[in-house]
């Protein structure tokens, strides 16, 4: 690739000894030039490793070795040293949603990415933009407009398993619906798992029928294997690191020669909800004899009936201990509506939806409906989408997203309706 060195910045630091693993894309909100003198300003501060104008030219301002001062607050899988592990390209571009991104630039983006990919063995899921990592969030939007999934699936083409079983034949119009399309994208958008649903795994847990993402893809290494995993409202889904097209269920995960990667997943996925996993603790067991999906966070003390209890929020129900009776757990979905399980019944489904930081509100048709039909955990808090003048709220669950005209209020949509989805799914392709 033909680099352009004639611009040089100051701004830069150690890795610290990490190594590189993650691309973030950034906006100039400006022309190149203007972008380039001042990322090359010792008094700015700030530096990317590259630059791309709208003709394609590619300017290298730092080399990769050093860390460019590009991501500032920023926080992505867990990690917050975003600029010690990333590499930061910007593109030239006014950063206003409307403003294009030229084919010749998007095309040396492309070479680049991949070429860096291809070195630094990065994998899908660290290819970000700078909305995506920046904290608080919402404080960036760059690269605004950027056609990101399609670029996405460019650099990552094996991403997409071409093997994968097809769902059942519907009308293009209802695949490609506006309103299905704005309500998956925020709905992984929520999780952290921006455009991950055009990936295998997502793609794959579409087809099964297994629910909504609760989080990112995370990544495990067993023995000299590496896999990318991801843990969804039924079931988490793991495939080898290259190998796309092999995707397995942790569920189906039984023989003894396989308890390494068992155990190793089910660790991986109580870290990504904030706890250690301990396979000799009673309610861990308990959940995975229940196959009630994954953890959503760590168990928390609660009070009910003058009783304490530590309450553990998974997928699809939330478990519960009296403190000191370990070996006595209970269930949310098996508590009656009469006192004294009322109360504590009420107890446990507000911790199930505090966690995400809105309060329970059973009123609240969406939230009856989930019940209703038992979708499991929100997933975040309601949010709003338009389709030409019509606005619709949606809220995202453990196993769909529910979707209402607002004023209207009926009929109740679910996301895997409009997207067709056969009931119940179609196992993935096994090992």
């Amino acid at each position: 690739m033909n680099l352009d060195p004639s611009y040089r910045s100051p701004n830069y630091g150690s890795r610290g000894g990490r190594s590189i693993s993650m691309v973030v894309l950034h906006a100039t909100v400006g022309s190149a030039r203007s972008a380039l003198a001042w990322l090359t300003n010792p008094a700015a501060r700030v530096s990317a490793h590259y630059v791309i104008d709208k003709l394609g030219k590619v300017y290298h301002l730092v080399d990769d070795q050093y860390a460019a001062w590009h991501a500032g607050r920023a926080v992505w899988h867990g990690e917050t040293a975003i600029n010690e592990i990333s590499l930061g390209i910007e593109l030239e571009n006014a950063n206003d949603g409307h403003d294009p991104y030229p084919s010749e630039q998007i095309d040396a983006l492309a070479l680049l990415v991949q070429e860096k990919v291809t070195t630094y063995k990065i994998v899908p899921g660290m290819v970000v933009r700078h909305i995506d990592v920046a904290l608080p969030h919402g404080r960036k939007s760059d690269p605004a407009g950027f056609p990101f999934a399609a670029f996405l699936a460019r650099v990552f083409p094996d991403a997409v398993s071409p093997t994968l079983p097809t769902p059942r034949p519907t009308p293009p119009a209802l695949l490609n619906d506006e309103l299905a399309n704005q309500l998956q994208t925020e709905a992984y958008q929520q999780v952290g798992a921006p455009g991950q649903q055009y990936w295998s795994l997502g793609r794959a847990a579409m087809l099964a029928g297994l629910g909504m993402p609760v989080g990112p893809s995370f990544e495990i290494r067993v023995g000299n294997r590496r896999y990318a995993a991801q843990s969804f409202g039924r079931d988490t889904l793991f495939s080898p690191l290259g190998s796309w097209n092999t995707i397995e269920r942790l569920s189906a995960l039984r023989s003894p020669e396989r308890r390494n990667l068992r155990d190793a997943l089910l660790a991986a996925m109580y870290t990504q909800a904030g706890e250690t996993y301990r396979p000799d603790w009673a309610m861990h067991q308990e959940a995975q004899r229940l196959e009630i999906g994954p953890p959503l966070d760590r168990g928390q003390r609660l009070m009910a009936n003058g009783q304490e209890y530590i309450a553990a929020c998974y997928a699809l129900d939330v478990l519960y201990s009296p403190v000191g009776q370990w070996q006595t757990i209970g269930r949310l979905s098996q508590l009656g509506d009469q006192e004294p399980q009322a109360a504590l019944r009420a107890a446990l489904y507000n911790r199930w939806c505090t966690r995400i930081g809105v309060p329970a509100r059973k009123e609240w048709v969406l939230h009856q409906e989930a019940l209703r039909v038992g979708l499991g955990a929100p997933l975040g808090p309601s949010f709003r989408v338009q389709i030409e003048h019509r606005s619709y709220a949606a809220e995202a669950f453990a196993l769909d997203v529910l979707a209402c005209e607002i004023g209207a209020w009926s009929p109740l949509m679910r996301l895997s309706e409009l997207m067709a989805i056969p009931e119940g799914g179609v196992a993935p392709p096994a090992a």
